[in-house]
C-alpha cells in the first residue's frame, strides 16, 4: 500500500468514528470514495500542501468539515447514537467494612520458639464483637488465612491470626512449647480484645489441619502461656472451639509421625486433645470436614491389633482403635479421612459435648469453593451463639466417599 493509501485509509477510518457524534446522518464511505477519487494514487508529494491547489482545496474543505463536526459536538447537539452518554457523578470511597492491623506483637520473648506476631482483622463498625483466635496450617503463615479472616470479621467478629511455629522439631518438648505459644495468642486476644472492638467473653478458637490439632489440644488441656506472654500469665475462658481437617489420630504420616512416636509415645498426648477430653465436657465443638478429603488422606490398616502396626503407639490403652473398630472403619482395610473425623466427633458427643459435624460441599481439605464458604462462616456463627447447644445430626459422608 502507498503512503497515500494509508493516509486515506486512516483519514476515512478517523472520519467514520467521529461521525458518530456526529449531529447529522452522514454517509462516510462515499466521503472517503471522494475522497480517494480526488486524490491519485502516486508515491511522492503525499501531504496536502504538497499538492496543487485544486486538490489542495479538496482537502482543506474536508479538514474545514471535520472541524464543524467536531464544533457541533462540542457545543453540545444530539448525536445520533441510540442511548445518550449520561455523565455519573463520581461515588464516594466507602469506608472500610474491616480494618487490618498488622505485626503486633503477642510475646516479648520467646527462647524456644522465637516472639510470636498476630494480624487484627475487626469490623470498622463499633462493637462489642464476639473474637475469633484462627491457626494456620503446618508451614502457612498468618497470611494464608488473610481471606478466611476478613470474610469472617465482615460477620462481626473481631479476628487475631497468630504466627504459631509450625516448623519446629515434633518432639514433645516442642510441641509442649508450640502450645504454651497459642495459649499466649489467646491470651493476648482475650487482654486485648477491647481495644478493637471485641468481647473476651466470647472467645471461639479456630484450626485448619496441623491448627487444628494445636487448637483442639489447647482448648481441651488449657496450658499456661509462655512466660514472655503479652496476654498475661493466665488463659481465660473458651466459648468455642471450630476445628477444620484435625488429624486427630496422625494417621496422615506428614511430619513423620511413625518415628516420633516410637521415639516419644508421650508426643501423642501432644499433638493431639485425647487426654484432655475429659477436662472440659462442655466446650462447644464445630468440626468440619469436605465434601472431597482426597485419597492422600486415606491410610491403609493392616491388622490394628498387631504389635507392629502404626495404630499401637497413637493408641496403646486400645481405647481409639475399639471405637474405630465398633464404627466399621476397619471393614475395608483402609482408614479414611471422613472416619478419622467421626472419631473425634462420636467420642466428644458420647462425653455429653455440644458437638457438630459439617461437610463443607464443593470443597477440598485445602481449598474452599462454591457453598463450602457457607457453611465455613456459619460455623463461627455457629460456635459463637449464645445457646450451649448444637443440633447433633448424624453427620453425612461426602459424596464420592466409600460407602
Amino acid at each position: 500500500m502507498s503512503e497515500l493509501d494509508l493516509f486515506e485509509t486512516r483519514f476515512a477510518r478517523a472520519y467514520r468514528r467521529y461521525l458518530d457524534e456526529a449531529p447529522t446522518e452522514v454517509d462516510a464511505a462515499a466521503v472517503a470514495r471522494a475522497a480517494s477519487a480526488a486524490l491519485p494514487r502516486v508515491r511522492s508529494r503525499v501531504w496536502p500542501w504538497a499538492l496543487e491547489s485544486s486538490r489542495a482545496l479538496v482537502w482543506l474543505a474536508l479538514l474545514a468539515l471535520l472541524l464543524t463536526i467536531f464544533m457541533a459536538v462540542g457545543a453540545g447537539s444530539r448525536p445520533t447514537r441510540p442511548f445518550p452518554i449520561v455523565a455519573v457523578p463520581p461515588s464516594p470511597t466507602p469506608a472500610p467494612g474491616v480494618v487490618v492491623t498488622t505485626n503486633v506483637a503477642y510475646e516479648s520473648v520467646n527462647p524456644v520458639l522465637g516472639p510470636g506476631v498476630l494480624d487484627v482483622y475487626a469490623p470498622a463498625e463499633p462493637g462489642p464483637w464476639p473474637v475469633a483466635v484462627m491457626l494456620h496450617g503446618l508451614r502457612d503463615g498468618r497470611r494464608s488465612l488473610e481471606l478466611s479472616a476478613r470474610r469472617v470479621a465482615d460477620r462481626g467478629f473481631v479476628v487475631f491470626v497468630p504466627t504459631w511455629d509450625a516448623d519446629t522439631p515434633t518432639t514433645e518438648d516442642s510441641l509442649l512449647a508450640t502450645n504454651a505459644q497459642v495459649a499466649c495468642a489467646i491470651a493476648f486476644a482475650q487482654r486485648r480484645a477491647a481495644t478493637y472492638g471485641g468481647d473476651p467473653a466470647t472467645t471461639v478458637v479456630y484450626g485448619w489441619a496441623a491448627g487444628a490439632n494445636v487448637a483442639a489440644t489447647v482448648a481441651f488441656a488449657r496450658p499456661a502461656p509462655t512466660a514472655g506472654c503479652l496476654g498475661g500469665a493466665t488463659l481465660g475462658p473458651i466459648h468455642a472451639l471450630v476445628a477444620w481437617a484435625g488429624g486427630w489420630a496422625l494417621s496422615v504420616n506428614n511430619p513423620d509421625w511413625d518415628a516420633i512416636l516410637a521415639a516419644e509415645p508421650a508426643a501423642m498426648d501432644a499433638a493431639t486433645p485425647w487426654a484432655h477430653l475429659a477436662e472440659q465436657p462442655n466446650l462447644k465443638v464445630v468440626m468440619l470436614v469436605s465434601e472431597t478429603p482426597g485419597l492422600g488422606l486415606e491410610r491403609e490398616v493392616g491388622d490394628p491389633w498387631a504389635a507392629d502396626s502404626w495404630l499401637a503407639p497413637r493408641d496403646p490403652s486400645g481405647d481409639l482403635r475399639r471405637r474405630l473398630e465398633a464404627s466399621g472403619a476397619f471393614a475395608d482395610g483402609i482408614l479414611d479421612w471422613l472416619e478419622v473425623q467421626q472419631l473425634l466427633f462420636t467420642a466428644l458427643q458420647d462425653q455429653g459435648n455440644p458437638v457438630s459435624l459439617d461437610v463443607l460441599p464443593d470443597s477440598t481439605e485445602e481449598s474452599l469453593q462454591g457453598g463450602g464458604w457457607d457453611v465455613f462462616l456459619a460455623a463461627f456463627e455457629k460456635a459463637a451463639s449464645g445457646s450451649g447447644s448444637i443440633a447433633r445430626p448424624e453427620p453425612v459422608r461426602p459424596a464420592g466417599e466409600r460407602p
